[in-house]
């Protein structure tokens, strides 16, 4: 049987095939905390303007009561906040939005906003919620490193990641007669439920895996992605760039689709879980078939 032949009909019979599987698995071994981290820190970031609007509570009802000004505002935030400093009191700019104040307690500076209408503390301008958000970002984004570092790692993880995207749509085919395994989750089937399910999700997240592969690489490395829309386009005066690809895949990345649908983000962190899913179900694969094996030895 010619090799072209064996990979249509037998693919787990070829050499080539089997090195591959070695590679996808131990890059996966290799890079999984890694996509564990990024995924799931990923997934909370999509909802980053969402915290803000649920925790940071910046605006007030006109009519909930007699505006409080001048001498009678200072005198009651005063008395709400009589165990800080007050350093400034910043009146808001709009009917519906709050007073700031801000604060000084031992030494530490915060936020709050203050409805000057009902005279009560509307909480801390920076919460605890808020801020955790803002530390998955950074660490999605630069890996709690300088922001040149952090991407240049995270490129590097991009690619190895897109490797393993590659090689595992490579081992997904089981030859011609059993050419639909892995595009369904069959309740009968040779295979167990968990290779199904890795089976399954990576062949239908495809694109969505390798997109975010390639802005990883891109958001350190602009520079070739620039130099190929520019040998598409290189009259920079007509302020008509041929990078609808690539603005694509960046919404792609982050779930941003302006003017959609308001359950779109909500969907984004379901699927940001994709790598953790993959990577926690071809772990438990591998202890199956390998650790679990030679744990008994």
């Amino acid at each position: 049987m010619k090799a072209w032949q064996r990979w249509v009909h037998a693919p787990q019979t070829s050499k080539f095939r089997r090195v591959l599987f070695q590679v996808h698995l131990w890059l996966g071994i290799a890079i999984g905390l890694y996509i564990l981290v990024i995924s799931v820190s990923g997934s909370a970031v999509v909802l980053r303007p969402q915290f803000s609007r649920w925790f940071v509570q910046s605006e007030v009802n006109p009519d909930a009561g007699p505006l409080l000004a001048g001498t009678e505002l200072q005198t009651r935030i005063a008395e709400v906040y009589s165990q800080y400093t007050i350093q400034d009191i910043i009146p808001p700019r709009g009917t519906r939005r709050a007073v700031y104040v801000s604060l000084i307690q031992d030494g530490e500076e915060t936020g709050h906003y203050f409805d000057q209408y009902r005279g009560v503390d509307l909480g801390n301008t920076y919460p605890w919620q808020v801020r955790t958000v803002e530390w998955l970002t950074l660490l999605h984004d630069d890996l709690l490193m300088d922001r040149v570092t952090g991407r240049r790692l995270n490129a590097i993880g991009g690619g190895l990641f897109i490797v393993m995207v590659l090689s595992g749509i490579v081992l997904w085919w089981q030859g011609r007669s059993r050419w639909n395994e892995g595009l369904q989750i069959k309740r009968v089937s040779s295979h167990s439920f968990v290779w199904q399910l890795h089976s399954f999700l990576g062949f239908w997240s495809l694109l969505l895996l390798f997109v975010w592969g390639i802005t990883a690489i891109y958001f350190a490395f602009p520079q070739p992605f620039e130099a190929v829309i520019d040998a598409f386009d290189n009259d920079l005066a007509d302020f008509e760039r041929p990078d609808g690809w690539l603005l694509f895949m960046i919404d792609l990345h982050f779930g941003r689709f302006r003017g959609s649908w308001p359950w779109l983000p909500y969907l984004w962190v379901i699927l940001g879980l994709l790598p953790a899913v993959m990577f926690i179900s071809g772990f438990i694969l591998w202890y199956r078939r390998v650790l679990k094996k030679s744990l008994k030895f």
